[in-house]
């Protein structure tokens, strides 16, 4: 039989579907890409035996904890279940550590007026200073990106979570919509869209056998009824 039906393998989730993909990749796309700057920037600055900033190693903290955030949830949403309320508690510290890193970007690029300016050779002194500008202006926003996706996150978590607790209403998970349309049809159109119907249960006819009988034959095949009355078979066809 083939079912049309969404499985994933673990229990039905109640998160909305596209909300919640579409702010996980946001925040991947945006993790990857501020880790992927810091490390450049962090490999240099040691290679020029300078000091690393602390705003360095908070971004490149968070930017690693969000990824390897994404890749446990993941998997919970895709083998069990994903929790809505431990998904609020990570998200919440992520959220908090992404608006300090965010913070302490946005005040250390304040005194050299990056957003502001072009990064042309001409104003920043060659080709290297206008690609790091290029640099700063991209960790800025996906610093930016990556903080908005986590905090609607978070915002999602919280809905989510609230509307499953709440007593009385059911939440319908997105995995369970085929089968209330299911359903919803008749035999032949359940026939054609490869739906097994639900048969209609009717008396069991029995034979003679019962539980009784059966329980006879565990008698002697214990030892003692055979010791008594010698085999089964030529008891029964004795009688």
């Amino acid at each position: 039989m083939i079912v049309k039906r969404n499985v994933r393998g673990g229990q039905p989730s109640p998160y909305p579907r596209w909300p919640f993909h579409g702010l996980r990749a946001a925040q991947l796309i945006s993790s990857i890409t501020v880790s992927g700057i810091m490390c450049y920037f962090m490999y240099y600055l040691r290679a020029e035996r300078f000091t690393i900033p602390w705003t360095f190693i908070v971004l490149l903290s968070v930017s690693l904890a969000t990824i390897v955030s994404l890749t446990v949830t993941i998997i919970l949403y895709n083998f069990t279940f994903l929790s809505p309320r431990y998904n609020l508690i990570t998200n919440g510290g992520i959220s908090a550590i992404w608006a300090m890193g965010f913070g302490m970007l946005s005040w250390s690029i304040s005194t050299s007026n990056v957003l502001a300016k072009a990064c042309t050779g001409s104003i920043w002194g060659g080709d290297a200073g206008a690609a790091v500008c290029r640099d700063y202006k991209a960790l800025w926003s996906m610093t930016l990106v990556g903080t908005v996706a986590t905090f609607s996150a978070l915002t999602l978590d919280f809905s989510t979570w609230k509307k499953t607790a709440s007593r009385g209403a059911y939440a319908m998970p997105e995995d369970d919509k085929d089968a209330i349309k299911a359903n919803n049809m008749t035999a032949a159109e359940l026939q054609n869209q490869k739906f097994e119907p639900l048969k209609e249960r009717s008396v069991v006819q029995t034979t003679g056998v019962t539980p009784f009988h059966n329980e006879q034959d565990i008698g002697y095949h214990s030892g003692y009824g055979q010791e008594s009355w010698g085999p089964l078979e030529n008891k029964k066809g004795g009688t």
